[in-house]
């Protein structure tokens, strides 16, 4: 039995009277009442329909939601063999809190296979339970992440940042490593709980993701990506707060940087991940971009962190983006290299400089929003397909200056130790 624990004294009884299972699907939750049924319905039918040998779990950890989200759970028929297990997690309020509880009960009922899914999905279906769970089950993959077909301007966090430079470090292209649905294996499951990150903010929230998916590729364990289609959920503008997750995604991507540098300063090139299942092609839903906003975001908080940034960037790429600023919006444009060497620029910056890590991130967010402007104006007349080509040649700028990346992390390291010995 594991010594330490983030569970509720019930829910450690309650899993102590279950014994085991074999598999469990986690759905963490806070104020989904008017959506959480449906996803709860469909991963019970998902787990009976496709896994019927297999002796099943729901886990809904929940983040003390006022607006009966629980009790919506606790209501909704199941199949009779699926047992439920609803609770609210203990500590940080945040996504990775909840992920911890649902992986400390998978561990606990040695779970073969550990799903979790969005709370808001409204395109979850039986089989996404499959696509996530048997890869893990029959085919002896550690972890498992979604491959969507997402619109050209959703997820622009994991289009400019989280997916090339997982891939330019790591090696391997997880085209979704921060997809919010996930299949883990038991063992990771293990490894999961009893790391030593939750003490990272970060990680208790919106940064849970790519730790994860960071985790599973650095810790040996064979990865693969599930064919789920198209993934319709509460999208948002990217020009619209997304501070919190942007914070919490990068911090986490530059902190784990430190953590895995022995690793990522070998890998010279990317490898393709396997993909399961059939490539199921569907138009995804189109939103509203606000342009003018996330340029005149772009310009203003470059002017408000000009000193900041002249700390951070190189004479040399701060004139570039400097240059940036004037032109209109019909001319303007962020190249890809310009941007990739801003984003290492920073990830050094957060590893070596005196200055505070959540100061360098706060000043990384508006060349993100001029970057993500630049995109949408290139890819303005573009279908989804064409602006994932975009996509890709940012990630293969991502590969192709990793030497930059090597030059300036090891000069700011060298120097970052002198100063620390001479202060």
């Amino acid at each position: 039995m594991l010594e330490k624990t983030v569970l509720r004294p019930e829910v450690l009884d309650r899993v102590a009277a279950l014994d085991e299972a074999d598999i469990i699907v986690g759905v963490p939750s806070f104020r989904n009442a008017g959506t959480i049924a449906h996803v709860v319905e469909i991963a019970a039918l998902g787990m009976t329909q496709y896994f019927p040998e297999l002796k099943p779990v729901l886990v809904n950890a929940d983040g003390g939601s006022d607006d009966g989200t629980k009790e919506v759970v606790l209501g909704t028929e199941v199949p009779k063999s699926v047992e439920k297990i609803v609770t609210d997690y203990q500590g940080l309020a945040g996504k990775g809190s909840a992920f911890q509880t649902i992986f400390e009960i998978a561990d606990r009922l040695r779970a073969k296979v550990c799903v979790v899914v969005d709370s808001d999905l409204r395109s979850i279906t039986p089989e996404w339970i499959k696509l996530l769970g048997e890869p893990i089950y029959r085919f002896n993959y550690g972890f498992v992440t979604p491959h969507y077909f997402r619109y050209k301007y959703d997820g622009t966090i994991t289009n400019s940042i989280a997916y090339p430079l997982t891939r330019a470090l790591y090696g391997q292209r997880v085209r979704q490593p921060i997809g919010g649905d996930f299949g883990v294996s038991w063992a990771l499951a293990k490894v999961f709980s009893q790391e030593d990150a939750w003490s990272d903010k970060n990680i208790h929230r919106f940064g849970i993701d790519i730790w994860m998916t960071t985790t599973a590729i650095n810790e040996g364990f064979r990865i693969c990506q599930s064919s789920m289609g198209v993934k319709l959920h509460d999208a948002k503008d990217p020009g619209a707060d997304l501070g919190p997750m942007f914070r919490e995604v990068v911090g986490t991507i530059f902190n784990l940087m430190k953590k895995y540098e022995i690793k990522w300063k070998v890998v010279q090139k990317s490898m393709p991940v396997d993909i399961y299942g059939k490539a199921i092609k569907a138009e995804p839903e189109q939103f509203a971009v606000d342009l003018h906003r996330m340029i005149d975001s772009f310009k203003r908080g470059f002017s408000a962190k000009k000193g900041l940034l002249k700390k951070i960037l190189p004479s040399e790429t701060f004139k570039e983006v400097k240059a940036l600023v004037p032109p209109p919006e019909d001319i303007f444009h962020f190249s890809h290299e310009l941007w990739v060497k801003v984003v290492y620029d920073f990830a050094v910056a957060y590893n070596f400089s005196r200055i505070d890590k959540r100061e360098v991130i706060e000043a990384l967010m508006p060349l993100y929003l001029g970057r993500t402007g630049s995109f949408v104006i290139e890819t303005e007349v573009m279908n989804n397909s064409q602006a994932e080509r975009q996509v890709e040649d940012t990630a293969r700028a991502y590969e192709e200056l990793k030497p930059y990346l090597l030059s300036r992390w090891e000069k700011e390291k060298t120097r970052f130790k002198l100063t620390s010995a001479v202060s």
